[in-house]
């Protein structure tokens, strides 16, 4: 289980589990102990006031990766549910037992020339700000055509986005990873006020979320990568082409198989984009964070986002009742 959204996913993946007619076992987090124990308790009671059987809902108590590993290789344990870092998902494949997994997301945002911006910004700034961008699913960097580049960044600004300057993007990215290159957990969920205070500079009281430019994508740039708090990479394209083309970049740089959000009014753009990404979840005018689980979107409601095979999954869909 993942510690950035540790008891929604205790009392999501109870309710499908009991649905399909399973019991559950969980191996919550170490970092999440508290409030995964806490969940359980409640669902627990709950299944057993609703007339479930006593143990159909449980968890492991000793929280270490041995436990993990000897829970999944269990014979007693017929499919895992895998919500978690790349190491935990391969673990989980690499089993034996059948695995239905989530995966990392790296979604970027495209907005181009005929888009509402004012509703764009809105969306994407709702989205990434919503639990302080630890939804998979939520945005992780802007594209965005130089045409309306001027109007786009004064509206972000307008709406609580600030954009750093060389030196203090640099502050920050050198705290969101670790030195594995993996995702600094004392960044996550934390807010944009937060993560400036200790980068080492101020910024205004209304910071929604942090901005930097960028003109790059690989695995040592953290701004073209999942950032799990309210940070953004911006790039600036010349049309919808090229946007495609660095969309593609960053979906091959992190989060294959996930998600992508156009804001357009364009229906050939979305046509073009549709036939040529590598996700398994367009979507369309909407905050990503929101719309990727089918809150705002016709996709299956659910908390478990499958990647595909392209993402090193069994599933390209939403992992739902």
């Amino acid at each position: 289980m993942p510690s950035t959204n540790p008891t929604s996913t205790i009392i999501y993946k109870t309710l499908i589990a009991l649905k399909a007619g399973n019991a559950i076992i969980f191996s919550p987090h170490p970092n999440a102990k508290q409030c995964s124990f806490r969940a359980l308790e409640i669902v627990k009671k709950a299944a057993l006031e609703a007339g479930a059987p006593e143990g159909i809902v449980d968890g492991v108590t000793l929280l270490t990766l041995e436990a993990t590993k000897e829970l999944m290789h269990s014979k007693d344990v017929s499919l895992i549910l895998a919500t978690g870092g790349e190491g935990m998902v391969r673990a989980a494949y690499a089993s034996g037992t059948p695995t239905i997994s989530g995966g990392p997301g790296n979604g970027p945002a495209f907005i181009e020339r005929s888009a509402d911006i004012k509703k764009a910004v809105s969306d994407i700034i709702t989205s990434k700000t919503f639990d302080n961008g630890v939804i998979c699913a939520s945005e992780q960097s802007i594209i965005v055509e130089r045409c309306i580049y001027n109007e786009v960044h004064r509206e972000l600004l307008a709406q609580g986005a600030y954009f750093m300057n060389d030196e203090e993007a640099a502050k920050v990215a050198s705290m969101l990873l670790r030195a594995n290159g993996t995702i600094n957990p004392a960044v996550v969920g934390k807010d944009a006020i937060y993560l400036s205070q200790r980068a080492g500079f101020t910024v205004p009281a209304n910071t929604r979320v942090l901005i930097a430019l960028q003109d790059t994508v690989s695995p040592k740039n953290p701004y073209s990568r999942e950032k799990l708090c309210p940070i953004l990479g911006m790039y600036i394209e010349e049309d919808w082409q090229s946007a495609c083309h660095r969309v593609v970049q960053l979906l091959t740089n992190e989060g294959l198989g996930h998600t992508l959000v156009i804001h357009t009014q364009n229906e050939d753009v979305i046509r073009q984009f549709s036939l040529e990404k590598p996700v398994n979840r367009i979507l369309i005018n909407t905050p990503a964070a929101l719309g990727g689980i089918g809150a705002t979107t016709n996709i299956t409601p659910a908390l478990t986002l499958g990647c595909g095979a392209v993402g090193g999954g069994s599933s390209s869909d939403n992992v739902g009742r």
